[in-house]
C-alpha cells in the first residue's frame, strides 16, 4: 500500500517525499523508514510546516546506498539527519535538530545537548517507540487524529482574542448602565468612599479612580474601556487595546467593593492579563507580519482552565456539605441559585435520580475532564466538548452574567486551527489564514517566560492552599500581588444553600398602604416567571441574594437586633453599614427614602411618582418553586412563607 502522501508511491511501497531521483548535497537530509507509516505520517507533519528549501527528505530504501558509512541496519532502526558537511545525528537527537531546522522549537535540542538526564529519557522513549511502531501509530491516531495536519494556533488566537474582546465589551456595557447607581458619587457604595476607607487602612487597591472622584473620570474611563474592547473585536492594535481594557476593568473592580467582587470579574482580569502578552505586537491582529502565537502562554491558559474547573469541583467535596456527598445538591440548586431562569423550574421537576446523575456528571466534568487538556489534539477536543456542554447546561437554567460565556471563550484555547476550520464552509476554508509564521523574537520569548514564571509563582501557592485548606500557603508573594488579579482562587457553591430567602422592600405614604419596589431580575411577584438577564450582570439583584442569606442567618441565630440597628437612617458611620457587615439593603432603603434617582434606575419600577415615600420597610420571605399541580391551579411560579418584617424606616426627624 502507498502512503498516500507523496507522488512517487503509485500504490506500491513508499519511495519517500523527495520527488527527485538524485539526493541533494546542499541541504540537510532526513532519512527515514519508507515502509513505516508512523514515520511517514510524522515527517509529513514536519514537512508541511518546513520553510521552503531548508530540508530534504528521503526514505532509507532509496538513500542508504549513497551513505556507505552508515549501515543500513541503523537506518531501519532510527531516523537520521545528514548534514551537507557529512556529519549526522540519529534518533531523538535527529528529531530535535529537525524541530529546530523547520523552525518549530529550539529548547528540546538545547536540553538534549546540555542536560544529560533529559537526553537519557528521550533516547529511552525513542527506542521504546521505535521498537513498537504499530502500537505507537495506533496511539498517535487516537491522540492526534490526522497526525499529518500540524497543531497550529494562528486561527485559535484570532478567534479567542476577538471573543475575549466581545466579553470585555459586554462587561463594560453591563457596568455602564449600573455604574452611577452602584459606585458613583450618589451611588450605594461610592468608589471614592471605598478607596478612602481602604487608604485609611493602608490596604492596596490599584485603581485609576484614585486620581479623582469626579463623574467625568469615571465616565471617561468607561468610554475608554468600551472603545478599547471594540477595537480588540475588530483586531486593531490588539496588545495595546487589551492592556487598556485590562487596566480600566481592574480600576473599576478595585473601586467597586461589594458590587465588583465576584469570581467572573477576577476570571476576566486573569484571562485578560495573559491575553495582553499572547496578542501579537502589531497594528492588526491578522496582519501579514504577525509572529507565531506563544506555545508557553497557551499552556498558561490551559493551566488556568484546569485550575478553574478542577477547583470548582474540589471545593464542593472539600466542604463536606452533605448535599454534595449524597448527590442531592442539584435538586436544591435549581431554585436556590441567585438568579434562576424559567427553564430551571422545569429542570427541578425531573426525578431525583436524574438530579443525582447530573451531579455525578458535573463532578466528572469538573474534576476529571480538565486533565485531558494535558494531552494532544483528540483528548483536548473531548475536554472542550465536555466543558462546553457543562457551561451551556448552566446557561440554560441560570443567570450568571458573562461568567459561563467567558468560560466558553477560555475553552477555545484547547482547540487548534484544524479543528476550528470546521466552523467555515469547506469551499472557503482555503481563504482562512492559518499556518506557522515566524517565531517570536528572542526578546518577546524572554518576556513570555517572565510572564509565565510570574503566573506560576502566584497560582501554584494558591492552588496548594486550596488543596490543603491552608490560606497561609498562599501568603506573601501571592497576597502582595493579589490586588492585581493576576492569579485567583476559584470555586462556587462550596456549600449548597437549601432555602431561598428573598427581601421585599416596600414604601408607604401613610403607613397604611404599602407598595413593593420591583427589581429587574430577582424573584418578587409570585406569578412572574424567572427571566433571562445574561449576559448582562445585574449586580444589585445579585447582592440582594447575599443580603437575604445574611438576614436569614441573623434571624436563625437571634442576632437580628444588631442588623436592625444599622438600618436606622441616622447612622453616620459608613464602615458599620457596608464595609463591616457587607450589607447593601440599609443603604438601598435610605436611597429610596431620599428618592435617589441614580439608585432607582437600578430597579424595574418604583410604585411612587415624583413624591418619595415617607416610610420604608423590608420583609424577608422564603421562596420555593411551585409544583406542576400548584402552578396549574394558581398560575404562580413561586410560593412563599413570611419570616420577618423590619422596623419602619423614616427620614431623620420624620414621624
Amino acid at each position: 500500500m502507498g502512503c498516500g502522501t507523496c507522488k512517487s508511491c503509485d500504490g506500491g511501497p513508499c519511495q519517500g517525499l523527495l520527488p527527485e531521483a538524485e539526493l541533494p548535497t546542499n541541504l540537510p537530509l532526513v532519512v527515514y523508514d519508507g515502509d513505516c507509516s508512523f514515520c511517514r505520517r510524522w515527517l509529513k507533519r514536519y514537512e508541511s510546516i518546513c520553510p521552503p528549501q531548508r530540508v530534504a527528505w528521503s526514505p532509507y530504501q532509496k538513500a542508504a546506498g549513497s551513505f556507505p558509512g552508515i549501515p543500513e541496519s541503523q537506518f531501519s532502526k532510527a531516523m537520521h539527519l545528514i548534514h551537507p558537511d557529512g556529519h549526522h545525528t540519529k534518533g531523538a537527537h535527529a528529531v530535535f535538530e529537525l524541530m529546530k531546522l523547520v523552525d518549530l522549537r529550539t529548547w528540546p535540542l538545547v536540553l538534549y545537548r546540555f542536560l544529560i538526564p533529559f537526553r537519557w529519557i528521550c533516547d529511552a522513549l525513542y527506542h521504546l517507540v521505535s521498537n513498537h511502531r504499530t502500537g505507537a501509530n495506533l496511539l498517535a491516531k487516537v491522540a492526534w487524529g490526522p497526525l499529518e495536519v500540524p497543531s497550529t494556533t494562528l486561527l485559535t488566537r484570532r478567534l479567542f482574542l476577538r471573543m475575549l474582546g466581545l466579553i470585555f465589551l459586554i462587561a463594560f456595557l453591563s457596568l455602564g448602565w449600573q455604574m452611577n447607581g452602584l459606585i458613583g458619587p450618589e451611588g450605594l457604595q461610592p468608589a471614592n468612599e471605598l478607596l478612602g476607607w481602604l487608604d485609611a487602612r493602608n490596604a492596596s487597591s490599584p485603581s485609576l479612580l484614585q486620581l479623582s472622584s469626579s463623574d467625568g473620570l469615571m465616565s471617561g474611563l468607561w468610554w475608554a474601556g468600551t472603545i478599547a474592547s471594540a477595537m480588540v473585536i475588530v483586531g486593531l492594535v490588539p496588545m495595546l487595546t487589551l492592556a487598556i481594557a485590562w487596566v480600566i476593568y481592574l480600576s473599576f473592580m478595585n473601586a467597586g467593593g461589594l458590587f465588583m467582587s465576584y469570581q467572573w470579574d477576577s476570571l476576566l482580569l486573569e484571562v485578560g492579563f495573559l491575553s495582553i502578552f499572547w496578542a501579537p505586537f502589531s497594528w492588526r491582529l491578522n496582519g501579514r507580519g504577525v509572529r507565531r502565537p506563544s506555545t508557553l502562554l497557551r499552556w498558561m491558559f490551559l493551566w488556568l482552565l484546569m485550575r478553574f474547573m478542577f477547583f470548582s469541583g474540589w471545593v464542593k467535596l472539600a466542604s463536606g456539605d452533605p448535599t454534595w456527598m449524597d448527590l442531592t445538591a442539584i435538586d436544591y440548586h435549581y431554585w436556590t441559585q441567585p438568579l434562576p431562569w424559567w427553564p430551571a423550574w422545569y429542570a427541578w421537576q425531573l426525578p431525583l435520580w436524574s438530579q443525582k446523575l447530573s451531579c455525578v456528571l458535573m463532578f466528572i466534568i469538573e474534576m476529571g475532564i480538565p486533565f485531558l487538556l494535558l494531552f494532544p489534539r483528540v483528548p483536548r477536543l473531548i475536554a472542550f466538548g465536555s466543558l462546553a456542554a457543562l457551561q451551556i447546561g448552566i446557561v440554560l437554567t441560570g443567570n450568571y452574567g458573562f461568567f459561563n460565556w467567558l468560560t466558553l471563550v477560555l475553552c477555545i484555547v484547547a482547540l487548534d486551527d484544524s479543528q476550528l476550520l470546521w466552523l467555515w464552509p469547506k469551499r472557503v476554508r482555503g481563504m482562512v489564514r492559518v499556518g506557522m509564521p515566524r517565531q517570536e523574537t528572542i526578546g518577546r520569548r524572554g518576556l513570555n517566560l517572565l510572564v509565565a514564571s510570574l503566573v506560576l509563582s502566584l497560582s501554584i501557592p494558591i492552588a496548594v492552599s486550596q488543596l490543603s485548606s491552608d490560606d497561609r500557603k498562599a501568603n506573601g508573594w501571592s497576597n502582595a500581588l493579589g490586588p492585581y488579579r493576576i492569579a485567583n482562587p476559584y470555586g462556587l457553591f462550596r456549600v449548597m444553600t437549601k432555602s431561598r430567602p428573598e427581601i421585599i422592600i416596600e414604601g408607604s405614604l401613610d403607613g397604611v398602604t404599602w407598595s413593593a419596589y420591583e427589581f429587574n431580575w430577582k424573584p418578587g411577584p409570585l406569578m412572574e416567571a424567572p427571566g433571562l438577564s445574561q449576559p448582562d450582570m445585574p449586580r444589585l439583584d445579585w447582592q440582594m441574594w447575599f443580603d437575604a442569606l445574611k438576614f436569614e442567618y441573623a434571624i436563625e441565630t437571634g442576632s437580628i437586633r444588631l442588623l436592625e440597628q444599622i438600618s436606622k437612617p441616622d447612622i453616620a458611620d459608613p464602615d458599620i453599614e457596608v464595609f463591616t457587615t457587607g450589607l447593601v439593603t440599609p443603604r438601598l432603603c435610605k436611597a429610596l427614602l431620599r428618592d435617589n434617582q441614580e439608585v432607582i434606575q437600578l430597579l424595574r419600577s418604583s410604585p411612587f411618582g415624583e413624591e418619595p415615600p415617607r416610610m420604608i420597610r423590608w420583609s424577608l420571605y422564603r421562596y420555593t418553586f411551585t409544583t406542576p399541580e400548584e402552578a396549574s391551579g394558581t398560575g404562580d411560579w413561586w410560593k412563599r412563607d413570611w419570616l420577618y418584617t423590619s422596623p419602619i424606616m423614616t427620614q431623620p426627624g420624620g414621624g
